[in-house]
């Protein structure tokens, strides 16, 4: 079994429940096929540079998955019948699974350095 990238654009104008969803049922259907799923990442709604029908923007995402290289026509098949799939193309894997993005923390205050601050007595 080899690994592959499985990238689907949705369509951008359904509700962010609703592309949950999609991606879910992809997911399932992947999986279904005898595929193990390492990796699902949202990589958001981005521009794409042709419109697909009427749609200049879509929500792009990227899934690492293992499988069987005979599946993976009927893979990329099962992605693009969805209807609210736009694109979808498998290709091989090439290197290690990229961490995805992880959002920026507010800044934490730091304590004063005369040491830990004590309660103010009254």
């Amino acid at each position: 079994m080899k690994s592959y990238d499985l990238v689907y654009i949705v369509r951008p104008d359904l509700e962010p429940d609703a592309i949950k969803a999609v991606v879910e049922r992809v997911t399932q259907r992947v999986q279904d096929q005898g595929a193990k799923v390492e990796a699902v990442d949202v990589w958001g709604r981005r521009r794409m540079s042709f419109a697909i029908g009427k749609h200049r923007e879509g929500v792009y995402v990227h899934t690492r998955l293992t499988v069987d290289p005979q599946k993976t026509a009927e893979i990329r098949r099962l992605a693009a019948v969805n209807e609210e799939v736009l694109r979808a193309v498998t290709t091989r894997a090439v290197g290690k699974l990229p961490e995805p993005a992880a959002p920026a923390a507010p800044p934490v205050p730091s304590a004063p350095s005369g040491g830990p601050s004590q309660p103010a007595e009254a």
